[in-house]
Parts: structure tokens; sequence; C-alpha cells
């Protein structure tokens, strides 16, 4: 199948269907009807984010040695040539502690708003780089997961993965695998979950899941021979 980009909505908790039997073999959806920059900062700022924290969790550990050397480096330096840190804490107001952490808030909260709208002011930008960004967070923070399918694993000429991220899949089909297969579908696990407001404890609402998929692989007669390996996150 040929690599397809979809560039009409934001490219994030979306139900895939691809359909090996049909012209169009690859269709959109999504659980949610939002408006196009309410699915920006619901869902695309959440991916931007979730990127932007991952990039620090990346540098921290490669960076890590040098940390541990200038911590070290620091700790000799005060045993050597030793300071009054009470009456240098003194001469610092304390009024300066409020632009750290505005600053903070910036760096965590600001630049990936900044970065969310800039992508979503081109919609082919957007579709672009928001499935990369979702990618490289998933692959710090939790890594890809592998599974192989053999004849064994096929019920009803089915083959589930039960719960996944919908961040990423890919699959390769051998053999009688890849000769039946037929419809590929992710969509969300359908179930409600309660959403209770902290100030409000006695009213809740329920809202549909969009968080939690799950992808079924159909085949047209159970394979006997070959696999199904699927990659995902």
């Amino acid at each position: 199948m040929s690599e397809f980009v979809y560039k009409d909505y934001l490219p994030a908790n979306a139900r895939v269907i691809v359909d090996y039997t049909r012209k169009n073999k690859v269709g959109f959806s999504y659980p949610l009807e939002w408006t196009y920059w309410k699915a920006v900062w619901k869902r695309g700022f959440q991916t931007v984010a979730t990127f932007w924290s991952s990039l620090h969790i990346c540098f921290f550990i490669y960076l890590m040695p040098l940390f541990v050397i200038a911590l070290v480096g620091g700790l000799i330096f005060l045993i050597i040539h030793p300071i009054d840190l009470i009456s240098e804490a003194s001469v610092i107001s304390s009024n300066w502690i409020v632009y750290p952490i505005l600053g903070a808030i910036f760096w965590v909260i600001g630049i990936p708003a900044l970065i969310t709208f800039w992508l979503a002011l081109d919609k082919e930008r957007m579709a672009k780089w928001f499935p990369k960004l979702g990618y490289f967070a998933g692959i710090m923070v939790e890594g890809t997961l592998v599974t192989q399918f053999t004849k064994d694993n096929i019920s009803d000429n089915k083959a589930i993965i039960p719960s996944f991220n919908n961040v990423f899949l890919n699959y390769k089909a051998h053999k009688d695998f890849n000769k039946y297969l037929e419809k590929v579908e992710i969509l969300e696990i359908p179930f409600h979950f309660k959403i209770r407001r902290f100030w409000l404890p006695f009213l809740s609402k329920k809202e549909k899941n969009d968080y939690d998929f799950r992808a079924v692989f159909y085949f047209s007669q159970k394979p006997m021979e070959g696999s199904l390996d699927v990659e995902f996150i």
C-alpha cells in the first residue's frame, strides 16, 4: 500500500479503516467531531507538549555523564573554596524568584503552545509533523511493542490487538496472511467513562472514549502458512 497522508483534519486519535477490497482503500473518521481549532488544542497541543518533554528526557539521558562531572566538580570547588551561603543569599532580593518561575512556566507550557499554533496555521504542515512528533514522543516515553500472529492466533478469521494508544501501527503480512488479508480496522474501544468535577463531586458527565483503540485484521479465510508481524504504540 502506498503512503497516504491525510490533510483535512487533525491526524490524532483518528479511526482508520484499510479495506483492500475497495478502490479507495484508506478511510479516516473521528470519535469526536470537534472543530479544527478545538481539536488542535485538545489533541495537538498534548502531542507537542509530550514531544517537548520527551526531548528533555532524551537530552537528560545523553548528557547525564556531563551533569555528574559538573556536580562532582562543583562539590570539590566548594570544599576547596568554601563560601558563606547565608550572606550570599541575603544579597539576592526575594522578588527575583518570580522570574525563574515565569521562565519555567513559559519553557514548559508556552513553547509547546507556540509550536502547536505555528504548525496548525498550515494544515499540510500539521499533517506532516504532528504524526512524526507523536511517534518520536511515543518511542522515547514508551517504546514500540511487537507481536506476531500465526495460524494458532487466528479466531473467526480475525487477528486482534485488543488495546493500544493509536500513535503508530505498522504491519507486514507474509504468505497466506498477505493473500487472505481483506481489511484492517483501527477503532476506539466502545465504552463511556465518567468525569467528576472536583468542585461539584456529586455531578458527573459521561464522555465517549477516544483514547483507547484496538486493531482488528480481517481475513477472507483462516491463513495456514506465514505470519502477520505488527509493531505498534
